[in-house]
């Protein structure tokens, strides 16, 4: 079955990573996209690692946000191509627009197509003094925040290593998309009329991911509340156990139980350390306050036992405890095989690339994995523009 989007079409005039993953995932749930390209390409065609080729189109990067699109190429010194892109929206459910560099025509006010969702993504929002600012990760990273409580207390803030800001934006614009598409089609769905201006920003995204935490501070200086100080401990790569790392939690394990674990885990030794009582209160786990610094006693306790008997000991006393995955091990772990999270997508090569599954399930309109992959730079342009043709 075409999944739940089916029947409505997608325009996206956008690069990198915000405007191609929120269409990737309308077209993922059944929408028809079509990827509209300058001359030279998507920029994130280049990105690298490479995967090797000569057609320009070896970023995994863009292999993966662009799959069950159609592409055409339109360049904006060309009035004729300018035009063409309005006709197109004229006849589209829903725009997806990098604002910056977009020509005048092309921008919702000049539009006036009544019925249609025009999400515009953009750095830092329609107004204020940074609105003309092209979108940076970077900088809107740094500005909003969102470093300020990576790295070590007293220390300038570091970067975060992926795209957030992007992916923020781009599932919220999801979400706002899908909203005002339910509100237009709500009103009269054969005369759809009702459609609206949708703006998403990195920025606002970013502030908007650390709200709950913010809420949260009960010390901004210290970083401590809930859940919180895990973001100033050092990187947790997991408790060592005789073969693997895992990530375990105590939070449910009280009294007798702790006992019987410490018991069962060989580590009586335990109870002669200084620092046992708070081993017993809050010493394991991401929100554990002592965590970080009683590691080496779990870890002292756990290198005599493989990984899964840990999680077998810690599980059966209440509390919870999951192997620390690797890519590789992630990728072959049964749970991941069970929700079918990595599927297989060949490419216009013939080769085949291992990519990310939409993390959903639709019971009613299940949609085919049978993935289309990434366009060649205009590949659909005959076909789009029959298409426009027949439709004018």
């Amino acid at each position: 079955m075409p999944g739940p989007l089916a029947g409505y079409r997608v325009v996206e005039i956008a690069e990198g990573v915000a405007g191609p993953h929120t269409t990737r995932s309308l077209a993922d749930a059944g929408a028809d996209v079509v990827k509209i390209e300058p001359p030279h390409g998507d920029r994130s065609r280049g990105w690298a690692p490479s995967i090797g080729g000569d057609d320009g189109d070896d970023s995994p990067l863009f292999r993966e946000m662009n799959r069950n699109k159609r592409g055409i190429v339109l360049d904006w010194r060309s009035g004729e191509d300018v035009e063409t892109a309005r006709r197109l929206l004229a006849q589209t459910d829903v725009a997806v627009v990098d604002k910056f560099g977009l020509p005048a025509e092309l921008r919702w006010e000049a539009l006036h197509s009544p019925g249609l969702i025009y999400c515009a993504i953009s750095g830092f929002g329609p107004k204020g003094p940074w609105a003309d600012r092209p979108a940076s990760e970077i900088g809107t990273q740094m500005a909003s925040e969102a470093t300020s409580s990576l790295g070590s207390i007293g220390e300038p803030p570091v970067r975060h290593g992926s795209d957030i800001g992007s992916v923020f934006a781009a599932n919220n614009a999801i979400q706002a998309i899908c909203a005002a598409l339910y509100a237009r089609d709500d009103s009269d769905p054969a005369n759809p009329t009702g459609g609206q201006r949708v703006e998403v920003s990195l920025f606002g995204s970013l502030i908007a991911m650390r709200s709950t935490l913010w809420v949260a501070l009960s010390n901004p200086d210290e970083w401590w509340g809930f859940h919180l100080d895990s973001y100033v401990k050092p990187p947790d790569h997991g408790y060592q156990c005789r073969d693997l790392p895992i990530y375990f939690s105590l939070a449910r394990i009280r009294g007798e139980f702790f006992d019987s674990m410490i018991d069962e885990l060989g580590m009586e030794w335990a109870r002669d350390h200084p620092d046992y009582d708070k081993l017993r209160t809050d010493g394991a786990g991401g929100a554990g306050r002592y965590a970080a610094e009683l590691k080496p006693l779990w870890e002292r306790g756990f290198a005599n036992h493989d990984a899964e008997r840990v999680i077998e000991i810690v599980e059966h006393h209440g509390g919870w405890a999951f192997p620390m995955h690797d890519y590789e091990r992630l990728c072959q772990d049964p749970q991941v095989e069970a929700v079918g999270a990595v599927i297989d997508v060949e490419q216009g090569d013939g080769t085949v690339m291992q990519q990310i599954a939409p993390p959903w399930d639709f019971e009613g309109t299940p949609v085919s994995m049978t993935m289309r992959p990434a366009p060649g730079l205009g590949q659909h342009q005959d076909e789009v523009l029959a298409e426009l043709a027949a439709r004018s």
